[in-house]
């Protein structure tokens, strides 16, 4: 449809307004009625989860499966980073967050065929926007967080948070029996979303404001992250090898589903300790003294969640971080995303992520204009390298053994979007490609 629009009419002036019209609704609801029809309505006769926010969605929705699938039946999970059908992990090379409507049912058809019962399923605001969703009745809902992120689609925050609302109430006018919400007590929307939604069963989360499930102590390591919570006027101890306090948040949302389905904490924890991670999520390398991070943080609150963990773990050691930003995305964000990396980092080195056909140098310039004087002035170092091979390649002959990389802002991907097209590019196997010494 967005391709057809941009060769009928000026894109750049007449689609934004066409995206709110009746028109545009009319066809995406009907896309999305066609694609059920097509595949038999599939999503019949699962258990639905729908797990929405800007930060934390995919780690949630991997660990909500792991959880479901060791525990329960066996089950589906669709995140920005990869595709689950039972114990089979695949790449979602769509680079969408939520699949298209034709996409999804097809998958949830095929998920069907090979015995899955349950389906996780991240929604983006976007998806949720466009209805791809409609006629896909959760049973579940649950938020992560709510922070700046795709102003450049929905305009204002209010908006953005409206979008990802439609997921709740999607669940609360649906016709399905015990149903549920789940909802973070740290974020503002959590809170009052918590508070006015009138679901008959719902929990709330928390690492420090109050709430039904609430972390009490978290002790941060570079391999691990032990922590405690209690539930119910009970504390309980666990462990695991996500990285990050913020990571407990996106646990404690995990822990919130397999609670109201009924789980005993005894098997969920089990299943939380045996979760190994995501690839491209805080993926550690370890190579001639140096820890290299990739990471898909891309947005201000991410980044800063991830530096905090890292700048706490660097001793004596640098932290060297590599970042860019989107091309033809949130303008907006990108002064305060370096504004956060020079914070935090030692070293900083502006590149590439996927410019798109935006002006690369524009997109480098605008990350890092406002902070240069402030980065010279403390000492600290600024190189701003277009090409993302190289600025990886920098950051390595810069690192000395105790050091901190973090390569932020792609993580899984495989895929660089550049002015002269797509090509294969990964932040892993570059990476990798160190400790074998080649010249890649």
């Amino acid at each position: 449809m967005k391709a057809l629009l941009k060769k009928l009419i000026a894109y750049d002036k007449l689609y934004p307004l066409l995206q709110n019209s009746a028109f545009y609704h009319f066809f995406k609801r009907t896309q999305a009625s066609v694609a059920r029809s097509l595949y038999g309505n599939p999503a019949e006769g699962f258990f639905l989860i729908g797990v929405t926010g800007t930060n934390g969605k995919t780690t949630t929705v991997n660990l909500i499966h792991q959880i479901l699938n060791d525990n329960l039946a066996p089950a589906v999970a669709v995140s920005t980073a990869n595709i689950k059908i039972g114990n089979k992990n695949l790449n979602n090379l769509k680079k969408m967050t939520s699949l298209d409507a034709f996409d999804l049912q097809a998958l949830l058809s095929t998920a069907k065929n090979n015995g899955c019962k349950i389906a996780i399923l991240e929604a983006s605001s976007q998806g949720l926007d466009q209805h791809r969703f409609e006629g896909v009745d959760f049973d579940v809902a649950v938020l992560t967080n709510i922070t700046h992120d795709h102003l450049d689609y929905h305009g204002t925050m209010e908006n953005y948070a409206e979008s990802k609302k439609k997921l709740f109430k999607g669940v609360l006018n649906n016709k399905k029996q015990n149903k549920f919400g789940i909802f973070p007590s740290d974020d503002s929307y959590g809170r009052k979303w918590f508070e006015e939604m009138p679901f008959d069963k719902k929990i709330n989360y928390a690492l420090q404001a109050s709430a039904i499930l609430k972390a009490t102590q978290i002790i941060e390591y570079i391999d691990h992250t032990e922590f405690t919570f209690s539930y119910l006027g009970k504390l309980y101890r666990s462990s695991t090898k996500l990285l990050g306090t913020y990571n407990i948040s996106n646990i404690l949302a995990a822990i919130s589903v397999g609670i109201q389905i009924g789980l005993s904490m005894e098997s969920i924890l089990a299943s939380v300790e045996r979760f190994e991670g995501i690839e491209g999520r805080m993926q550690n390398f370890t190579i001639n003294g140096v820890q290299y991070f990739v990471d898909f943080a891309h947005t201000p609150d991410g980044l800063e969640k991830t530096l905090t963990f890292l700048h706490n773990q660097k001793g004596d050691g640098k932290l060297i971080t590599v970042f860019g930003a989107p091309g033809n995305r949130d303008k907006a964000k990108r002064p305060i995303m370096g504004e956060i990396a020079g914070q935090y980092s030692d070293i900083l080195i502006a590149t590439d992520d996927d410019p798109s056909s935006e002006n690369r140098l524009e997109i480098l310039d605008q990350l890092t204009s406002q902070i240069q004087t402030k980065l010279f002035s403390q000492g600290k170092e600024l190189f701003i390298i277009p090409e993302r091979l190289y600025a990886i390649k920098l950051a390595r002959d810069l690192a000395k053994p105790g050091d901190i990389v973090l390569i932020a802002g792609k993580g899984h991907e495989k895929v660089q979007l550049t002015n002269f097209g797509k090509r294969e590019r990964s932040d892993q196997v570059v990476v990798k490609s160190f400790a074998q010494n080649t010249n890649q």
